[in-house]
């Protein structure tokens, strides 16, 4: 067998490279580092005070924005309202009840400085 290529047998008898298992290596390595900003978009949100109506903005929000996003825009409720519904009318599914409860979670949190 030529050099790199020497292979070992498993227990199922399979031959496994050293290629192939630097290639495994790599995609398992690959896989790693692409999770985790995904799994950084999961975590709570750091600095999100604790309110009625955090739980509803972590849930519905987070799953296409990043918890920054509202540090620098700040709104009254009616301009938070704004906000939400024109994501309503980018496809998010919200009830009214649930817009009101951002809306009202967001005014105070980031208000309209």
């Amino acid at each position: 067998m030529g050099e790199g290529r020497e292979g070992s047998r498993d227990q199922a008898g399979v031959t496994v490279t050293r290629i192939q298992r630097k290639a495994v290596f790599a995609l398992l390595a690959c896989g790693l580092l692409l999770a985790q900003p995904a799994l950084a978009q999961r975590a709570k949100p750091a600095g999100f005070p604790d309110a009625p109506g955090k739980e509803v903005l972590v849930a519905k929000c987070f799953q296409c924005h990043a918890p920054t996003m509202w540090q620098d825009h700040r709104q009254d409720r009616r301009g938070w309202e704004g906000v939400l519904y024109r994501m309503v009318g980018r496809g998010a599914l919200w009830t009214e009840d649930e817009i009101g409860t951002m809306a009202a979670y967001l005014a105070a949190a980031y208000p309209k400085k």
